[in-house]
């Protein structure tokens, strides 16, 4: 369970507003990144679904579902990765990555919320960041090892920016990631070896985790120059964090390549048991992202769809889980950061 301090002292939350108009369109989600010259065809569909299986999938597997041969799907997915439409990263939780305190917060500024959304992704404790459709503001997701530091964050950003103020802060108690790394982890049953916990090994294992972070998929040669363990150590160690669930895989897909290219963020507001309302919505309706939130017991869902209707069918079927009191949602204008390689550069907490 993720620790979080006590935000009372700030400004008290607000409801979001449902908004009418949609946004031209989307910028694209991760930064410096070319626009899609294309929409994802069924092999694209069939490539990222083999992924979201198997993060580490090779060419046979690949093969085996599109009929293709492993030199047209070597090439394919080479060019899918280079243009930047599709990623596999590892996905560490906030627990195993040591930190203890994690907030959305909404800021409304007299200023440009451009620039303002622009700052805060060049922000090391800023891991989302995205403006909000028709309004001046800007909301960030931080992340940070204590109560304390992220407090800290946030007078740092308010000393920086005197046109800024905090409107709404959701302290997050959990965060449920999407599907592919919720799966159930060493599914062959077979017991994962217990090994004795050095300061070496700890330290290998750190370095194995942060590099599955930056790319998933990363040759066994290349994650040995990097970590700087031998050859035949590294295909076990591989496997070893895997199986101990101390990192996953994330297909990252740039949104306008799958055709949805609005973004918004749902918040939804409980009669009670909001943790069990939070998991029937991942298992169900599978959004990206879920943040469960301390302090008011309401759950904030990320979700990228093709048009307004949509958000009015994901707002429908929530309403229809008993318990739900109410669903409204914030459209985004553009998304400056989505990342969630959190701390990747600090201490990660390992299981011994």
């Amino acid at each position: 369970m993720i620790l979080v301090g006590d935000f009372s002292v700030l400004h008290p939350c607000s409801d979001y507003e449902v908004l009418s108009e949609i946004p031209q369109l989307l910028k694209p989600t991760f930064p410096n990144r070319p626009e899609p010259i294309r929409v994802a065809s069924e092999i694209d569909l069939q490539l990222i679904e083999t992924l979201r299986t198997d993060g580490r999938a090779g060419g046979r597997a690949f093969a085996e579902r599109t009929k293709l041969s492993e030199a047209s799907i070597s090439r394919r997915i080479f060019q899918l990765e280079e243009s930047g439409l599709v990623r596999v990263r590892g996905y560490v939780s906030l627990q195993n990555a040591g930190c203890n305190a994690a907030a959305m917060i909404r800021f409304s500024t007299m200023g440009s919320p451009i620039i303002l959304a622009q700052a805060l992704a060049k922000r090391l404790r800023c891991y989302r960041v995205a403006t909000i459709a028709g309004q001046s503001e800007v909301i960030a997701c931080l992340v940070a090892t204590t109560p304390l530091l992220l407090l800290a964050e946030l007078e740092e950003i308010i000393a920086e920016h005197n046109d800024v103020v905090i409107h709404h802060v959701s302290p997050i108690l959990d965060i449920i990631p999407p599907r592919e790394a919720r799966q159930v982890l060493n599914s062959t049953n077979e017991p994962v070896i217990e090994r004795r916990a050095t300061v070496r090994r700890s330290h290998f294992q750190a370095n194995l985790i942060r590099t599955l972070q930056s790319d998933y998929r990363m040759t066994l040669t290349a994650i040995s120059d990097v970590v700087g363990l031998s050859g035949p150590c590294i295909s076990e160690r591989v496997q070893e964090v895997i199986d101990l669930g101390l990192v996953r895989h994330i297909v990252v897909v740039d949104p306008n390549f799958l055709g949805t290219p609005v973004c918004a963020q749902l918040r939804i507001s409980a009669k009670r048991d909001f943790k069990k309302i939070a998991q029937e919505i991942a298992e169900t309706l599978n959004p990206n992202w879920i943040f469960l939130c301390a302090q008011t017991e309401q759950i904030l869902v990320e979700v990228f769809v093709a048009s307004e209707g949509q958000l009015v069918d994901w707002q429908h079927n929530i309403m229809k889980i008993p318990e739900v009191a109410s669903v409204a949602y914030s459209l985004f204008s553009a998304v400056y950061k989505q990342d969630f390689n959190w701390f990747s550069s600090r201490a990660i907490s390992l299981a011994t």
